[in-house]
């Protein structure tokens, strides 16, 4: 097929004239122009192009704090006076116009993973020294990441499209009269380019999809490919900021238990939890995550950033310090009454939980999420405007906890349990006994295992999405009453009234923009 010479920028000319009402939607605008001809000739541009995918959505960190922890019950506001985009996710009312509801950045890592899937193949064929391994690990990198942005989309809004192919030199779409036709984009009008995205029936759709290219993932990424092996020498963003086979392992084991599929989730979980290139680690090393140029085999799949050498940085520290001479504008903060409470542990009053000690502290008199501006556990912070923490997607605690979840609701009592046991001890909680401890209640270990995971993955865009998950399998709106206890008591009946109505746990996106 012949290729047509065009720069990207002239296709953005394209779609902004017809597609949308909000100029940022799915725009991508690389740092200089690519003319198609002198690029996807090897293995080396792959690459390149492959480490693109993931710039884009390095940038969405602080919103992915913002709808998932700033919305739920352990954060609000740090301002005397709130910004008020930001206090509109605190006080789950968030408008329509709010700017850090725009998933514009999401698009643009969908568009750059499709782009790649559609270039994979033609790049093997100009190069000799790509094997069939090779082809495949890198079509099966985008189509995880891929899979990584639409499940994030899911679970956050309840509009949006899907968007399965390449819309940059040529696109394929069913014509009134049934048959598949491919075409140049540059040669479509506003209109049929508009015709051509799909919004989905209902979220099922989207779950079978991201489901089912997870899935393919799995047998696409070879195990400990270059990128992730032990022995290859990367920087922590470079080994752990790819996807890799047991990501997609625990991904598919999540997603199987939003599914209701506890026999699939739960041994899915099984191939992280026995890859010795992803342990629990110990107390010890857990803040090294954070702190650290090296993840320590805890992360799975990181945003990294590199300040030293590139000046990398996100927003975390803006939003969470309340040292304006850090740059930090205490946006957010913890609420202490119920992180304190999730972090009293009641079955040892000698423990030594080394997450309660690095997630959050008082600074200046101010409570704060610690993880984004400490670099010990004790008092050392970040250097002013340093805002290179990683980002977590996943890390291997996730596959010893959804095994536990998974395993709980098949019933597999005493496996739950020992998952769950693995997680405290490897973070300086005591074990608990089966003699003393009501493990074969389902609700008590249902209990048990969500707060694990507040502890575990606390500020890090999980809680509000957890909320949901726990209400999914036990049949109960969970999320209601959780969320509604940050607030005063005088606002808790009306806040867990809003949010009975699931309709509600969904960020709102304005309508012009897909009408």
């Amino acid at each position: 097929m012949k290729s047509t010479k065009f720069t990207v920028t002239s296709l953005i000319l394209v779609l902004s004239i017809g597609l949308f009402s909000c100029k940022d939607a799915f725009q991508v605008i690389p740092d200089n122009k690519i003319i198609e001809d002198d690029f996807y000739k090897n293995k080396a541009d792959l690459n390149a192009s492959a480490i693109g995918m993931y710039e884009s959505l390095a940038q969405e960190s602080h919103k992915f704090l913002l709808w998932g922890d700033a919305r739920a019950d352990m954060v609000t506001t740090g301002q005397q006076e709130p910004d008020p985009y930001i206090n509109e996710f605190v006080a789950n009312n968030i408008s329509t116009h709010n700017p850090y509801t725009n998933y514009a950045g999401i698009y643009r890592t969908i568009a750059r993973c499709n782009r790649q899937m559609e270039k994979v193949y033609d790049v093997k064929k100009l190069d000799k020294n790509i094997a069939d391994r090779d082809a495949s690990a890198f079509y099966g990198e985008a189509l995880l990441l891929r899979a990584i942005c639409y499940y994030q989309l899911v679970r956050t809004f309840d509009k949006f499209p899907i968007i399965t192919t390449d819309y940059a030199e040529r696109i394929r779409y069913v014509n009134a009269q049934g048959d598949t036709i491919t075409e140049p984009t540059l040669s479509l009008t506003p209109e049929q380019i508009r015709g051509i995205f799909k919004m989905p029936e209902d979220k099922r759709e989207v779950w079978t999809l991201i489901y089912n290219d997870v899935l393919t993932v799995l047998g696409m990424i070879p195990i400990n490919f270059e990128w992730n092996g032990t022995g290859s020498g990367l920087s922590s963003k470079e080994r752990y900021g790819r996807v890799s086979q047991p990501l997609a392992a625990t991904l598919a084991a999540e997603i199987a238990l939003w599914l209701g599929e506890y026999q699939t989730a739960s041994s899915f979980c099984d191939l992280p939890i026995r890859n010795v290139s992803y342990t629990l680690g110990t107390s010890g090393t857990w803040i090294n995550q954070f702190t650290s140029s090296y993840a320590s085999l805890h992360s799975m799949f990181l945003m990294g950033y590199e300040y030293s050498k590139a000046f990398e940085t996100n927003r975390l520290q803006e939003f969470t310090s309340s040292v304006r001479s850090d740059g930090g504008k205490y946006y957010l903060k913890p609420v202490v009454p119920i992180v304190d409470a999730l972090f009293t542990d009641n079955y040892s009053s000698t423990d030594f939980d080394i997450r309660e000690q690095f997630s959050y502290k008082y600074l200046n008199g101010n409570p704060v999420i610690w993880k984004y501006i400490g670099l010990n556990n004790i008092s050392s912070t970040r250097l002013p405007y340093n805002s290179n923490a990683s980002w977590h997607i996943m890390r291997s605690a996730d596959a010893y906890l959804l095994k536990a979840l998974a395993d709980l609701k098949l019933k597999n009592y005493a496996s739950a349990f020992n998952f769950v046991n693995n997680v405290r001890t490897a973070r300086g909680l005591v074990i608990l006994d089966k003699l003393t401890f009501d493990y074969t209640n389902e609700e008590v270990m249902e209990n048990l295992i969500f707060a694990e995971r507040a502890r575990e993955f606390a500020f890090e865009g999980r809680r509000w999405y957890d909320l949901m998950l726990r209400s999914k399998l036990s049949g109960k709106n969970m999320l209601a009453d959780a969320v509604a206890a940050k607030y005063p008591a005088a606002e808790r009946p009306v806040i867990a009234a809003r949010l009975q109505n699931e309709a509600n746990w969904y960020i709102p996106i304005d309508p012009k923009q897909w009408r």
